[in-house]
């Protein structure tokens, strides 16, 4: 069994030692460094394929540890555990590029399964807290036509996106396959994977996922509806 090198990055010398407890006899080897991260990064040794971040009571500065994520994630795969599950938090942090987002009272087992669908690319949300950050968010259920749709003004279009585009990032939010988006849209397969190709680079996300959370935050609501499709394919790690 390849073992992982799994950085636990917590402020408390408790939770690393409880983690590596956890770890022992899986494919995680873990590895508890005092300054966690920022040590391991200056330190010129190999990077962890995980980091296991460990967030204690309310996180003020969610913009400083957004930053902090994405630098992880440019180079390891990242698993969140935290006090604090508050939707704003939940959403910066799987922009960040974070692999999976859990309460530190998930159980021992949830875990490990989620480090290894982080190794696997999925990402992975608790149902629970996909509902709590998610809830509140609701999306057009069906995109508009019209014969001669009028041009969209600048505020309706971010991320200098097409019309089309924009009724793909509305599929993605409810968590819609390509086979699905393409037979709403009476497209092809491949001309939706150029679409969310473009979209990624257009608005600066390196998944579905991040792409459907920034479609939450950049088109109005309407009423009655919610996105619970894509808080399904959260929990069940679907990027």
């Amino acid at each position: 069994m390849k073992q992982i090198v799994t950085l636990i990055d917590a402020t408390d010398e408790l939770s690393r030692a409880g983690l590596a407890g956890v770890l022992i006899g899986t494919r995680y080897k873990p590895v508890g460094v005092k300054g966690g991260w920022k040590a391991v990064a200056g330190s010129g040794e190999p990077m962890p394929g995980i980091v296991i971040l460990v967030l204690s009571g309310m996180i003020k500065d969610v913009a400083a540890l957004s930053k902090k994520i994405e630098g992880m994630a440019e180079l390891s795969k990242v698993v969140v555990l935290a006090d604090c599950c508050e939707a704003n938090l939940v959403r910066h942090a799987l922009c960040a590029g974070t692999s999976a987002f859990l309460p530190r009272s998930v159980a021992v087992d949830t875990l490990i399964q989620a480090l290894n669908l982080a190794v696997d690319g999925k990402i992975i949300i608790s149902s629970q807290i996909a509902q709590e950050a998610f809830h509140n968010q609701e999306v057009d259920a069906e995109p508009k036509r019209t014969d001669s749709p009028e041009p969209a003004t600048a505020p309706e279009r971010p991320g200098r996106l097409s019309l089309r585009e924009i009724d793909i990032v509305k599929r993605l939010v409810h968590g819609e396959s390509n086979k699905q988006i393409s037979r709403l849209l009476d497209i092809s397969e491949t001309t939706v994977k150029v679409h969310v190709k473009s979209i990624l680079r257009k608005i600066r996300r390196s998944n579905r996922t991040q792409a459907a959370i920034w479609g939450l935050d950049h088109f109005p609501a309407a009423p009655g509806t919610r996105p619970s499709a894509m808080s399904n394919a959260l929990s069940q790690g679907v990027a």
